[in-house]
């Protein structure tokens, strides 16, 4: 594993002064690094798929995926890849929690919804690990774009609503919670790729086959295929070589770890493959990524990752050997 320091990002940059809320809406990309937060924050995916690293786990995430991040929390969302047709996009609700449970204690008809006031951390104690939602009606989607729309109207009476509709969350929240199970996809379709994913989480590095991998949990490799696409929304190769991408940008991002040594500390033996492969996930190479990256550490007074010794320019990305269908031959992803 990757061992990286993880940066706080504060909520003085996002909240008004009388105003403990916040929303917005973004489209992810590789260029943020995994963070961590004073505030609690709601990150509901509107568009497109994706993955999310929570406190170390990877989840692969579609549109309706509702996460509750408490503080302190690490995350990070990637897009499944860096192509405009394959976007990313999540609404973010951010809230400090004392503010706003101190302003919301004497609303009638809260007292009751303990569950979800604990788990957004508007009751004293701990609210516990990170939680994750799917929104099967469809009406938490709605409640976002409503209150991102009233966030950015700046209107008459704007807090007011924003208050309101912030109580509107927390009774959906409490509905969903006591219907039952259901928020994620059949336990007994989960649980054969369960460990298959954290495997690729802390071995990326080494060669991964689908088919050795089908036979330790006694399928074909075509049902291991088609398991798999279900569980995460990609491919067996595309999601290695996505956690493989992500890791080559920490390594970029947080190590002074040569260029060309990058490629094969996350699996990666052939330098022109990487390099073709870096671009087409990230949109730039491994060195324009590590200039951007060290810029906006010198913007914020921090150390910059480049202090590498002086090599020849990355070599040319040689366009690899294609398959029938068009996809790179590789023995691993």
């Amino acid at each position: 594993m990757i061992n990286r320091p993880i940066r706080l990002t504060p909520g003085t940059l996002f909240f008004e002064e009388r105003l403990p809320l916040f929303v917005n809406r973004v489209s992810e990309s590789f260029s943020l690094q995994e963070h961590r937060h004073d505030f609690v924050e709601l990150s509901y995916v509107d568009e497109g798929s994706g993955f999310h690293y929570v406190n170390g786990d990877v989840l692969p995430v579609a549109k309706s995926d509702l996460f509750i991040l408490p503080i302190g929390v690490s995350h990070v969302f990637r897009p499944a890849d860096a192509g405009a047709n394959r976007s990313l996009v999540v609404y973010n609700c951010l809230f400090k929690p004392e503010p706003l449970a101190a302003d919301l204690r004497d609303f009638p008809g809260t007292g009751g919804l303990r569950e979800t006031l604990a788990a957004l951390q508007l009751l004293p104690g701990d609210a516990g690990s990170w939680r994750r939602i799917r929104d099967r009606d469809g009406r938490l989607g709605e409640w976002f774009r409503a209150m991102h729309l009233e966030y950015e109207r700046r209107a008459p009476g704007r807090v007011a609503l924003l208050y309101a509709k912030f109580v509107e969350l927390i009774v959906l929240l409490e509905r969903a919670h006591t219907a039952g199970p259901g928020t994620e996809t059949a336990a007994q379709e989960r649980d054969s790729l369960a460990g298959i994913v954290r495997r690729i989480e802390r071995r990326f590095a080494e060669p991964l086959h689908a088919g050795r991998l089908a036979e330790e949990l006694n399928m074909s490799e075509r049902h291991f295929h088609r398991l798999f696409k279900r569980y995460t929304g990609s491919t067996f190769n595309a999601y290695v070589q996505n956690r493989r991408i992500d890791k080559s940008c920490e390594l970029l991002a947080s190590t002074r770890m040569p260029v060309q040594d990058v490629g094969p500390a996350v699996g990666y033996q052939d330098k022109s493959f990487f390099l073709q492969l870096f671009k087409r996930k990230t949109g730039m190479t491994p060195r324009e990524y590590r200039r951007l990256k060290n810029n906006e550490a010198a913007d914020a007074g921090q150390p910059k990752a480049d202090a590498e010794p002086k090599t020849d320019a990355e070599p040319k990305a040689d366009t690899e050997p294609k398959s029938d269908a068009g996809q790179p031959k590789e023995v691993s992803p």
